[in-house]
């Protein structure tokens, strides 16, 4: 359990205003050259305000964090792999066609490499439109449904040099297969996993980025595999409805920041939130559950903050 006090701040939004010169009013504005006739018909400047607005910028002041603590989890050896972290049960036997679908053939799965540390999982269940699934490995489940003709594909990371992809509806396997993972020594990640209504958010601040830069990722900024600018991060929700964030970053990104955030809302003040943390390097996996006990709401909102460990660190643990 992670004992913690924390300083509150709402955070909040200002205007930041431009301003052009200031007018000069009631002072003359025509040029001793103009003629009496046109001096005479001329139509006296309307009051225009003091400050002229040029331009506006609505500005998201960054909340202030105090920082939980963690007095007594250890460091978990780098190389070891949990199995703890599966959310499913395990299999029964093949699940029947549904009515009428005797002649839809059977499911095919494939796995095509989809950059270091991904594959393109696709999946044709003719016999299982408009169903929902469950896709698994060794460590992690997700969710996911068929269209209406029994196709799904996603993106999918894999954490072991060799892993057994299952795909499963109704706690039966409809496909299984085996995919081989290249670039694992190019990449490091990061895992969270928690309750789908958690507050508890992974974030990350690469290159020393601070609040709202443009290399602060959470799965509302998430970046894709495909960006050049640094890591990216994935978001997928488990069978039992659990939230998965995943980051990934290349080896050579170690000026980085890993924290778990939340802010603070009356849902959630004054209840313990939980997950686990997983981290993998090489070929590698290290585990740690997660307990923070939130506090009570102030009436002007907040944030909190879990600092943790870079990847360089060779274990897996919350900054002391």
């Amino acid at each position: 359990m992670i004992g913690a006090t924390f300083l509150l701040a709402a955070a909040t939004g200002h205007v930041m205003q431009s301003v052009g010169p200031r007018p000069q009013l009631g002072a003359s504005l025509v040029a001793s050259s103009v003629s009496r006739e046109t001096w005479r018909n001329r139509v006296e400047p309307r009051e225009e305000p003091r400050v002229q607005l040029i331009s506006k910028t609505v500005l998201r002041n960054p909340p202030v964090y105090h920082f939980a603590t963690d007095p007594g989890v250890g460091i978990v050896p780098a190389t070891v792999r949990t199995s703890g972290d599966q959310f499913t049960s395990s299999l029964s036997q093949p699940m029947p066609l549904k009515t009428g679908a005797a002649d839809c053939g059977h499911a095919v799965l494939s796995v095509t490499p989809a950059g270091d540390g991904l594959t393109k999982l696709e999946l044709s269940a003719p016999c299982h439109p408009d169903t929902k699934l469950t896709i698994r490995d060794a460590s992690l489940s997700i969710a996911g449904q068929t269209d209406k003709s029994g196709a799904f594909s996603a993106i999918l990371p894999l954490l072991a040099p060799t892993t057994s992809l299952e795909v499963t509806t109704g706690g039966s396997t409809i496909a299984q297969v085996e995919a081989a993972a290249s670039g694992l020594d190019k990449i490091n990640r990061a895992i969270w996993v928690t309750d789908g209504q958690s507050p508890l958010h992974l974030n990350v601040y690469e290159n020393g980025a601070q609040f709202d830069d443009a290399g602060h990722l959470d799965v509302t900024e998430p970046r894709t595999p495909e960006t050049s600018l640094g890591g990216y991060m994935q978001s997928f929700t488990s069978a039992d409805g659990k939230r998965i964030e995943i980051y990934t970053a290349p080896k050579t990104l170690t000026a980085l920041k890993l924290q778990l955030e939340a802010t603070l809302s009356p849902d959630d003040c004054g209840k313990p939130v939980d997950g686990r943390l997983m981290r993998m390097h090489g070929t590698g996996t290290a585990a740690m559950p997660i307990t923070l006990d939130l506090p009570a709401c102030p009436s002007d909102g907040g944030a909190v903050v879990l600092p943790l460990d870079g990847f360089e660190s060779q274990g897996l643990t919350a900054q002391k």
